[in-house]
């Protein structure tokens, strides 16, 4: 259906872009979730001292991606009891650990970083790859 003036092209570009990063094979899922993992890594596993240690890597693979009204939300769903692991590593406040020698209540923004790398068009290349997936010519 073609459109009849540029509110509507804009409604359907938006409409075929929720579309293809919906998809269950997205690629725009897939790199928001390796985004967040390597975020994991370079902001909370890469900082400790020492190195040696047993690590669950629970945080780190506890990635979602989800389909939503809009398009597709990403968080991370660890938890540990009642506990909301990335907001206390996000924000350093909840440790009630510090066995390791390194401060823990340092904020290490993984979150934080994660969504300034996906704004910074890491997702950009996935989403014209999934929109040619539907036959939709993107440059």
């Amino acid at each position: 259906m073609a459109a009849k003036n540029l509110k509507e092209l804009a409604k359907q570009i938006e409409d075929m872009a929720k579309k293809a990063m919906q998809r269950e094979n997205s690629k725009v899922k897939k790199v928001a979730i390796e985004t967040g993992k390597e975020r994991v890594q370079e902001d909370v596993y890469n900082v400790y001292e020492p190195k040696i240690y047993s690590r669950t890597g629970q945080l780190k693979e506890s990635w979602v991606a989800e389909n939503t009204q809009d398009g597709v939300v990403l968080y991370n769903t660890r938890r540990d009891g009642d506990k909301y692991i990335p907001e206390v590593v996000e924000t350093g406040i909840g440790y009630d650990y510090t066995g390791y020698g390194y401060a823990y209540e340092s904020p290490r923004p993984f979150i934080k970083n994660t969504k300034r790398d996906l704004e910074n068009g890491n997702v950009r290349d996935a989403l014209k790859e999934d929109l040619k997936s539907l036959g939709i010519d993107v440059e």
